[in-house]
Formats: structure tokens, C-alpha cells, sequence
């Protein structure tokens, strides 16, 4: 492809992500706010959060890499896929059976007998992920971004029913696994129907030990990623109980999980997009800039909207018990704008090639980290200390994942924060326009506060960014529209 067709399959891949990503946060939110208003409690919501927020890096084993390698190679011929397509069936079995037998390990160490069969219940998502990871990988690998968001939209929609279903017939915190293992089977279904590809039976392990050792390499700094940033989970849910860890979750789903989601619009394209314009230096630069600015455009508006009314969105979108974990939203609001930024690093390394750099930054954030969380369930009281170790430990990650990609670029600090020191300038704007809005509706229910919060930032936000960033709604049409 030329670097024209490339940039703009990348600018209608950001579109139709951002589609999907919005789709599918609206109906997670809705999901998680119906079963904890109504259906579940705290301490369930504890339970599931133990189990479930080890399932990012258990994932990342049972690939072994291979979906990396698959987008960053060039010439990946149908015997390579096909043997990459059963390895991972493999690797998912033995991940499999592995849980199976560590789970009442688990569930003894946390003295809550349940966790051993929902344990096992999720663990069947590493048996259908491998269903449809390699056609995944050459469909993010040709930027057809379009087919995946059909696929995503689908399979959340699916998500959603079956979790709001369960819970209302009276399975209570089942229904977060339930819901999990119905979008997990969509995908496996609708991923490979996309691509119209199937594998043949062939098995060449020699074939893919090049990507192994690739994958080996850019999944060892995810795979830290994943450990690190869910260890303050177990520590809080070891340390405080789990009703403790329902309430701090409550705060993070509030800040970092949309932070997540939003950075993940561009993060999903990031990689095959820099792994294709790798020998183009002055593209990557001017891609990554386009990137972070994207980034910040939909995440800092949130960011303030939760500084702003915390007590409020917790209240409404969760329940009145949840508010005390205001606080630690607003903390966790902090990093949750290092976060966005710092979700691009990873794949501009891995698309340069240099995974061995990515694993260097996640070995210093994960020591740094967890160092931080573990200090903090010896010595902490509250889910706030924990938001706290947050904040004391990322900028330190932060600021070497920086100095590592500008280095490979060759870019200036100043030269880059030039580039996007307008954006958060107007978005500051209208988070001190919504702040004022929110004061002045002081008395009114929490539902109007927010409301009133929420349209102020986004109503002003939208309005300076469309008159100087050039973003609006006729220029994301176009790019859905390619």
C-alpha cells in the first residue's frame, strides 16, 4: 500500500473503532449499572473481580505472542497460518486444564469456596479464543477494521442480553461469566465468517519458531502490563476484603476502564498502522502526534466530567453505596490521562520492531507498581491509599516509556507537546465551564448535576474543538464512510 492508502484506511479503522468502542461502552455501562443497582452486591462484585481480572494476562499465555507476529510480518503464507491457527488451539487447551486444577488453590487462598467454579467457568474463554485469534490478527493486519467492528457490535449486544438475563433470573454474579463466554462464542463465530478463511490441516512447527520468538518478545511487555496493572485487585481484595474491592472497582470502571476503552479506538489500529509506515520515520511522527491528539480529544473531556462529579456519576450509573469511592475516582482520574497517552508506546515499539524496548518499559512500571501496590496493602487503610500508589508510581513508568519512543523517533519534547498543548488548553476550557455549571446546580438531585456537568464540557468541548482541532461530526462521517 501506498503511505496515502495507508493513512486513510487508518483514519476510517480509527472511525469505525471509535463506532464499536462507543457501542459497546454504552452497553457495558448499562449492564454493569442494572446488576449492581439491583441484582448484586458489593462482595459479589468482589468475587467476580478476583476471577476476572486475571484473565488479561492468562489470555496473553495461551497466545503465546503469535497474533503480534501475525500482524507484523509481511509474508505469512496459508501452511504458517494454519500452523499458527492449531498451536494456539493447543496452547489454549493446556491453559485450560491448568486453571481447572489451580482453581481451589484460588479459592482457598481468598477462603471463599465459589471461586473455584467460576474460576472454571471463565477459564473456558481461553478454550474459544483461539477459535478466532489468527483470523483476527489478518484482518488488524490488512487494517479491516469495518468487518471487526460489525463482529464487535454483535457480540456485545449479545454480551448485554445474556448478562442482564441471567442476573434478572437469579444467577446473581454468574452472570458476568455467562455474558463473557456468549461474546467470546460470537467472536469465534463472526471473526472467521469476516475472513472467509479456514485452516488447513497441516502442523509445521518450524515454521513459526521465528514468530514465537517475536511474539515470545512483544508479549512478555504486555504480559507485564497485564500482571501489574490488575495486581492492585488482588492485593486490595487480599488485604480489605472483597466487599473493599467491589468499591474499588466501582471507582476504577469509572475513570480507567473508559479510559481504556477510549484509548483502545486508536490503540487497535496503532500497531498494524506503525508496523506498515516503520520505514517512513517523518509518517510515524506525524501518525503518532495524530494518534495522542485522537486520544485526548475523547479521553480528557471524561477525565473531567469525573473530577467535576465523581459523587454523582458513581450515584447514578452504580448506586449511592458506591459514592464513597469518590475520591478514589478522582485520583485514579490523574493517571488515567498518562494512561491514554501511554497506551500508543507499546505499539509504536513493537512496530518499529523493538519489542526487547517495550519489555524494558514494562519491567520498570511493573517493579515500580507493584512495589507501589504491595507497600500499600502492608501499610494502607482504604481503597483511597491504593488509588494513591497509582499516582505516586505510573509517572515514574510514564516518563521512561517517553524517553524510550522519542528517543527512537528522534523527536524534541518540546517539538511534541508544541503539537497538542492547544488541545488541553480548550479542553480545560470547558471542564472550568462545566465546573461552574455543576456548582450553580448545588441542590439539585445528582442526576441533573451530572447531566448538567456533562453537557456543559462536551457542548463547549465540542464547540472549540471543532472551530480549531477540526473535529465535528461531518469529519467523522467522512471517515467512517473511507
Amino acid at each position: 500500500m501506498s503511505a496515502d492508502t495507508i493513512s486513510r484506511r487508518v483514519d476510517r479503522g480509527v472511525a469505525w473503532v471509535g463506532l464499536a468502542t462507543s457501542f459497546v461502552a454504552v452497553f457495558d455501562l448499562a449492564a454493569l449499572a442494572l446488576l449492581l443497582h439491583i441484582w448484586v452486591s458489593e462482595e459479589e462484585f468482589g468475587l467476580v473481580s478476583v476471577v476476572a481480572t486475571m484473565f488479561g494476562a492468562l489470555q496473553l499465555i495461551g497466545e503465546g505472542g503469535l497474533p503480534a507476529a501475525v500482524i507484523q510480518r509481511e509474508d505469512a503464507d496459508e501452511d504458517r497460518l494454519s500452523t499458527v491457527y492449531w498451536f494456539g488451539l493447543g496452547l489454549g487447551a493446556l491453559g485450560y486444564a491448568t486453571i481447572w486444577l489451580v482453581a481451589p488453590l484460588i479459592a482457598d487462598t481468598y477462603d471463599r469456596p465459589i471461586l473455584a467454579p467460576l474460576f472454571r467457568v471463565f477459564g473456558l474463554i481461553l478454550v474459544l479464543r483461539p477459535l478466532y485469534t489468527t483470523q483476527q490478527a489478518v484482518l488488524r493486519r490488512s487494517l479491516r477494521f469495518k468487518e471487526l467492528a460489525v463482529v464487535r457490535i454483535v457480540a456485545n449486544t449479545l454480551e448485554f442480553g445474556v448478562k442482564v438475563g441471567t442476573a434478572a433470573g437469579g444467577l446473581g454474579l454468574w452472570a458476568f461469566a455467562l455474558g463473557a463466554l456468549a461474546r467470546e462464542l460470537t467472536y469465534a463465530i463472526g471473526v472467521p465468517l469476516q475472513l472467509g478463511w479456514r485452516p488447513r490441516f497441516v502442523f509445521r512447527a518450524r515454521s513459526i519458531a521465528a514468530d514465537l520468538r517475536f511474539g515470545i518478545r512483544a508479549n512478555g511487555g504486555e504480559l507485564l502490563f497485564q500482571i501489574y496493572s490488575n495486581l492492585d485487585y488482588q492485593v486490595v481484595a487480599y488485604a480489605f476484603g472483597p466487599a473493599a474491592l467491589g468499591i474499588y472497582r466501582a471507582a476504577y470502571e469509572l475513570v480507567l476502564e473508559p479510559v481504556r476503552f477510549l484509548s483502545g479506538i486508536v490503540t487497535v489500529v496503532a500497531f498494524p498502522a506503525f508496523s506498515r509506515m516503520r520505514a517512513d520515520r517523518a509518517e510515524l511522527i506525524e501518525q503518532l502526534i495524530a494518534f495522542v491528539r485522537q486520544n485526548l480529544m475523547v479521553v480528557l473531556p471524561l477525565v473531567g466530567v469525573i473530577l467535576i462529579a465523581a459523587e454523582d456519576a458513581l450515584t447514578v450509573f452504580l448506586g449511592a453505596k458506591y459514592a464513597v469511592a469518590a475520591d478514589a475516582a478522582r485520583i485514579l482520574a490523574i493517571v488515567g490521562i498518562l494512561r491514554a497517552l501511554s497506551h500508543l508506546g507499546p505499539p509504536l515499539l513493537d512496530g518499529l520492531g523493538r519489542p526487547d524496548l517495550t519489555l524494558r518499559y514494562q519491567a520498570i512500571a511493573a517493579f515500580v507498581l507493584s512495589s507501589s501496590f504491595v507497600a500499600c496493602g502492608r501499610f494502607g487503610s482504604s481503597i483511597d491509599d491504593m488509588a494513591l500508589a497509582w499516582v505516586v508510581g505510573y509517572p515514574i513508568a510514564f516518563v521512561a516509556l517517553g524517553v524510550l519512543v522519542l528517543d527512537q523517533l528522534a523527536l524534541p519534547v518540546g517539538a511534541f507537546f508544541k503539537r497538542i498543548w492547544r488541545l488541553g488548553a480548550l479542553v480545560g476550557i470547558a471542564c472550568a465551564v462545566g465546573f461552574a455549571a455543576h456548582l450553580a446546580a448545588e441542590g439539585l438531585g445528582p442526576a441533573v448535576r451530572l447531566g448538567i456537568a456533562t453537557a456543559s464540557v462536551l457542548a463547549v468541548g465540542g464547540v472549540l474543538l471543532a472551530r480549531f482541532e477540526g473535529l465535528s461530526p461531518l469529519a467523522i462521517s467522512r471517515r467512517l464512510r473511507g
